[in-house]
């Protein structure tokens, strides 16, 4: 999250936000981060992400320096935007992400902006309105995020707005999150400091507070699980009914074009396999990659991806 300094209007148009989301979609495809939720009001922003090997400041830094330039060149000012260095919360994926999700998405309820859950389904400056699938937004994982409501998107979508409704009935406001992060930082020195804010179970707030938190952090899926992009292709190359050579080299059209594809979105956004190395095993550069991810993710099932995940856990536990 971050806000301009106080009197200073940071978005004051839709070109404005229109802008921002470019360098947002830009800088997030170059760390390859992942994007649960974003929200921008008139004088901050937040985003929820998911992180790669690469440092958050990579993320951030071309991002609102980019953005403070546009701004600067556009309204002919002088001096700082943003009112100091952003501040972000370290948050455990599975069990906290939908409450995230949640505070980001139903900021423009809090703030007035949209009168009730109707008007935010078609508020074009939330990530929301592409969760219910009313528009469109190339880095939104819109499939990651529904998942965790249901295995079907009509039903997920279902559950997801009733999940933002139940807080609009409670008046939950920005003191929810204030709770969540008191909660799990109780009785952890390191936890007093808003700079090292963590939300999750006591281990996990104890090891992202630790010295080695950002190496412990960043572990990826692939290495978690003890798989490689060999495993994968081969999963994927089963869905598909191809020979796992037809993933490793480029083709034309067909099950082999469709599956590398589907390889690709798999093995950089559900394991968290670098782009490089996946280029690699491909014979293709990482541009090629980023293009492949993208079709991928656009065009692959929610089924597919659970069946190829399957294959991949079953072989590496012996099944």
């Amino acid at each position: 999250m971050a806000r301009s300094l106080p009197g200073q209007i940071m978005f004051h148009d839709d070109n404005d936000r229109k802008a921002f989301l470019r360098l947002l979609g830009d800088s997030l495809a170059r760390v390859e981060y992942q994007c649960y939720a974003w929200s921008l009001l008139s004088n901050h922003f937040h985003i929820v992400i998911r992180s790669s090997e690469r440092e958050l400041w990579e993320l951030m830094k071309p991002l609102n320096t980019g953005y403070a330039r546009y701004h600067k060149t556009k309204y002919r000012r002088e001096g700082p935007l943003f009112r100091d260095r952003y501040k972000s919360i370290i948050t455990q994926d599975q069990r906290y992400i939908g409450e995230l999700v949640r505070y980001v998405h139903l900021n423009p309820v809090r703030a007035g902006i949209c009168r009730d859950l109707a008007a935010l389904d078609h508020y074009l400056w939330t990530g929301h309105h592409v969760l219910m699938g009313n528009g469109g937004c190339t880095f939104l994982e819109v499939a990651a995020v529904l998942r965790k409501f249901g295995d079907q998107v009509p039903e997920a979508r279902q559950r997801y707005r009733a999940f933002l409704q139940e807080a609009i009935e409670k008046k939950e406001n920005d003191n929810e999150l204030v709770r969540l992060v008191r909660e799990s930082n109780e009785g952890i020195e390191a936890g007093r400091r808003a700079a090292c804010w963590v939300i999750g179970d006591r281990e996990f707030v104890k090891r992202a507070l630790s010295a080695s938190a950002a190496s412990c952090l960043r572990i990826r899926r692939f290495e978690k699980e003890g798989c490689d992009v060999q495993a994968i292709a081969a999963a994927v190359a089963g869905t598909f009914q191809v020979p796992v050579e037809c993933i490793a080299r480029r083709s034309r059209g067909g099950k082999g074009s469709e599956a590398r594809k589907v390889f690709a979105y798999i093995a950089v956004r559900e394991y968290g396999v670098p782009s490089s190395v996946v280029a690699q095993f491909c014979g293709v550069g990482t541009t090629a990659i980023s293009m492949m991810v993208r079709a991928g993710r656009e065009k692959t099932p929610e089924a597919i991806v659970r069946e190829i995940c399957g294959k991949i856990t079953d072989r590496d536990r012996g099944g």
